[in-house]
């Protein structure tokens, strides 16, 4: 009888011990830019959640709908691949005017722009005024810039997508993209189409790059953009735990 009754506020501690633990872990709602998705979420999703004990909920829909969707409590924060103001054209793109001074960045690296083009292109280097110009449709063959006789196929980001948005304003000079430039569903896409294009160009996060040998990257002026979490003033308990353990992770 003595073994019975010892054993049994044994089992209730070891029960009230594991209920908090269980109590804390809870679902964390991540949308936005697919670049985040590839280059941070991805790589170390694994790792944040045994850290955390939060699962992650992961919807990478661009940085103009993600932040539509934090504004609309769908997320619990939104994924964006560029600073506050190109972001906030991005939402704009996706149908959404943000107020910014509400709105908290919270960046988790550095990650840069890259153009890519077919590995038989013989142009290796644009200067930012070329590439606006090649977006916006001043120059259409490939021959204007020391290449083949050929058309320049412009593969871009989604319509709300904040690598567009950051081109726009950085390369463009927030000019228009010439009606020619081929939207894609997502930025990764870019990466898969290229390689397949002889005549094609596309600007991307350089972690979408492949080295597989069949695209390389144009050198041109450095464009480098935070990737960042961005929440809806000061982040909830299970946010900031999740934006710590994803910035400890890709140090």
């Amino acid at each position: 009888m003595r073994r019975i009754l010892l054993s049994v506020p044994f089992s209730l501690a070891a029960l009230a011990a594991v209920l908090p633990l269980s109590a804390q872990a809870d679902t964390v709602k991540l949308a936005g830019a697919t670049t985040v998705v590839n280059v941070v979420i991805n790589p170390y999703r694994a790792a944040v959640e045994k850290a955390t004990g939060h699962t992650l909920e992961i919807n990478g829909n661009a940085t103009g709908r993600g932040l539509v969707d934090l504004s609309d409590n769908k997320a619990d924060a939104a994924m964006v691949s560029e600073p506050m103001d190109i972001a906030l054209m991005a939402a704009e793109a996706a149908g959404r005017k943000l107020d910014g001074s509400k709105l908290k960045m919270h960046e988790l690296r550095k990650d840069e722009i890259v153009f890519i083009v077919h590995a038989s292109n013989p142009v290796t280097k644009l200067t930012l005024q070329q590439l606006g110009d090649i977006h916006t449709g001043k120059v259409t063959n490939w021959k204007q810039l020391g290449g083949k006789d050929m058309p320049i196929t412009v593969y871009s980001d989604a319509l709300t997508g904040g690598t567009r948005a950051m081109i726009k304003k950085l390369v463009l000079n927030n000019q228009e993209y010439a009606p020619s430039v081929k939207s894609l569903t997502s930025v990764s896409r870019i990466a898969d189409l290229v390689p397949t294009d002889e005549a094609a160009i596309g600007g991307l996060g350089r972690g979408f790059v492949k080295s597989d040998g069949k695209v390389k990257v144009v050198e041109t002026s450095k464009l480098e953009r935070p990737l960042a979490l961005v929440t809806i003033g000061e982040p909830q308990p299970k946010v900031r735990q999740v934006i710590e353990a994803f910035r400890a992770a890709a140090k």
